[in-house]
């Protein structure tokens, strides 16, 4: 029987270093993006959307917790799509190493 509860957004009393505990926030990076995927921003709109609002979900969780690197991995990846992609199927391509 588990002993976890949800606390300002995330699970208290779970462990943090199973991916499970870190999926609630990876979900909420992708629907906010998924809003945004669909208005035709300029590449530097999606650059200061990445790193001013995008970044502070994750930074918040991981003033409590340490993050494993798989799912900051995660979250870099879902960044990468969003800058790179600009709302299309398929591959992207990305200018920049």
């Amino acid at each position: 029987m588990s002993t976890s509860f949800t606390y300002l957004g995330f699970e208290v009393g779970g462990s943090q270093r199973k991916v499970i505990f870190w999926e609630g926030i990876i979900e909420k990076i992708r629907k906010r993006l998924d809003k945004w995927k669909c208005n035709f921003l300029s590449l530097t709109r999606r650059i200061c959307l990445l790193r001013f609002v995008q970044s502070s979900l994750p930074l918040f969780y991981m003033s409590f917790f340490r993050m494993p690197v798989t799912m900051a991995n995660t979250i870099k990846r879902i960044k990468r799509k969003f800058l790179w992609g600009w709302g299309k199927e398929g591959r992207k391509i990305a200018w920049v190493a």
